[in-house]
């Protein structure tokens, strides 16, 4: 979530297990459980930005550890002609990629081949950052212009067509074609959209429905109009005190959507302040949201109800559910794509995490969007640490010298995790991401330090993307450590969470 302060967060009340362990009440049955959902990676620096021995080894690594899709995003800025001009370059019409910068096109080509050349699914981010002739300020936030950026996207989409070669001598030699996208960058931040307010009233939504619009049309004037076209990539929450740089996302929806708090449309003055005259419902097949949570994990809470970090989920579908009921939303059970989260870690920063706590919430952050059926994703970003700076981001699975982040790693590779029913019973949750469908994993307990045994029952098959969820009943469930074996290799231990 770029643009979060590196200050120590302020403390917020932990959510009650009650939640959570309604859900572990659940029967064994999996019918409900989002066991399809994919798992994305996004890591620019390391798959656009580095060179092509270095990205192929990343990708290969992500094709090996079972990841399906890989994110990136394509920066308007970063490619456009003359970005810091306030003048749009004269003769420049801005829907043929051809116009654009040559090389940095060269990038994300290079990119997106190496990615679909793995079987690996990309996914495109459009823009983030615009030209200062496009409405951008000096590369962060501004007020995008929403023509310009049509013509942007009409020229991605025209280029990852499936049908483009860049080169006029080599015709049949075409790029690939893309099928995810998603507009902006948490659009609800002051770096990305400025302003956020305008006379004490929301303004960020409305600028950015008008992209909405704009990418829409632009999609579907390039042959992507059945392809995934996904909404928001917004920030979980916005702290007190801060809210001049940020709305919070529900907040930030029913803006976007041109209803109050109570779901009413806006009409009149308020109606034409935000733009929402002659309001038309809102294209897209699904909502991007960045589910982060603060330092303590999954289980601490956002007080303010308008937030989501990654256990409150259902509070988004429920405002899209809501906002589906009146006619807001051209999709209806629109799904939450999870497509940007991980868990700063302690070291390297300082203010984050204890390192030897992120595997359990990784595990934890896992089960939550397996268990809900309408979140079709799960991510991680970055997959490479960034080194230490302002706004940097410390969540990868690897440290910033490269090598492989301590049970982290393997929390990704493998994701663990147990959850109390009773004292006698538990749940299980886990996962091989690079298993396949019928392949048997053996899961394991163990008490007080001893030695690792079979549970009865204990050899199970993993399920669709390699998941499986399983309860037992042991003797002393609650005071066991638990794992599982897969082809040679074991999980880390997991304790027993509630």
């Amino acid at each position: 979530m770029r643009g979060m302060s590196r200050k120590p967060p302020r403390a917020f009340r932990a959510i009650p297990l009650v939640a959570l362990l309604a859900l572990a009440l659940l029967p064994a049955a999996r019918a409900a459980a989002s066991a399809s959902q994919l798992t994305i990676v996004q890591d620019d620096k390391e798959l656009v930005s580095a060179g092509s021995a270095h990205r192929g080894v990343r990708l290969d690594e992500l094709k090996a550890l079972g990841v399906d899709v890989v994110k990136i995003r394509i920066d308007w800025r970063g490619v456009a002609p003359s970005p810091r001009s306030k003048n749009k370059p004269q003769g420049f019409s801005g829907e043929d990629s051809r116009e654009y910068q040559a090389g940095i096109w060269a990038n994300y080509d290079a990119a997106l081949r190496a990615i679909v050349q793995r079987g690996l699914r990309p996914y495109v981010l459009l823009g983030g950052a615009s030209p200062d002739w496009g409405g951008g300020k000096n590369g962060r936030g501004g007020r995008p212009d929403a023509g310009e950026f049509r013509r942007f996207v009409q020229a991605v989409g025209s280029r990852y067509s499936g049908t483009f070669s860049p080169s006029a001598m080599d015709p049949l030699n075409t790029l690939p074609r893309v099928d995810i996208w998603s507009d902006w960058n948490e659009a609800d931040l002051k770096g990305w959209i400025t302003p956020q307010y305008k006379n004490g009233r929301p303004e960020s939504p409305k600028i950015y429905r008008k992209l909405v619009y704009a990418a829409h049309d632009a999609l579907t004037a390039s042959g992507h109009g059945g392809d995934e076209l996904l909404i928001g990539e917004l920030l979980p929450f916005a702290r007190s005190g801060h809210t001049d740089n940020k709305i919070r996302p529900l907040e930030f929806l029913r803006e976007l959507a041109c209803v109050d708090s109570r779901y009413h449309a806006f009409t009149g003055q308020a109606a034409k302040d935000r733009g929402c005259t002659n309001f038309k419902p809102l294209p897209g097949t699904g909502v991007a949201h960045h589910p982060y949570t603060l330092s303590g994990g999954p289980d601490v809470g956002n007080s303010n109800r308008d937030d989501v970090s990654i256990g409150e989920l259902g509070r988004m579908l429920q405002v899209l559910d809501k906002l589906s009921q009146r006619h807001r939303l051209e999709s209806n059970r629109m799904p939450v794509w999870v497509s940007e989260f991980g868990f700063q870690t302690n070291p390297p920063d300082q203010y984050a995490a204890d390192i030897k706590r992120v595997p359990g919430f990784l595990g934890q952050s896992e089960w939550l969007t397996y268990r809900n059926p309408r979140v079709a994703s799960y991510a991680q970003y970055p997959m490479v640490d960034d080194r230490i700076h302002g706004g940097s981001f410390q969540s990868g699975i690897r440290t910033s010298n490269g090598k492989k982040k301590p049970g982290v790693y393997d929390a990704f590779r493998f994701p663990l995790f147990v959850q109390r029913r009773s004292d006698k019973v538990v749940e299980v949750f886990g996962g091989v991401r690079a298993g396949a469908p019928g392949e048997k994993v053996t899961i394991e307990s163990r008490l007080h330090g001893g030695q690792y045994k079979k549970l009865s029952g204990g050899t199970v098959q993993l399920g669709a993307q390699g998941y499986f969820d399983r309860v037992f009943t042991v003797s002393n469930a609650t005071q066991r450590q638990y794992r599982f074996r897969y082809s040679g290799s074991k999980s880390r231990g997991a304790n027993v969470h509630g």
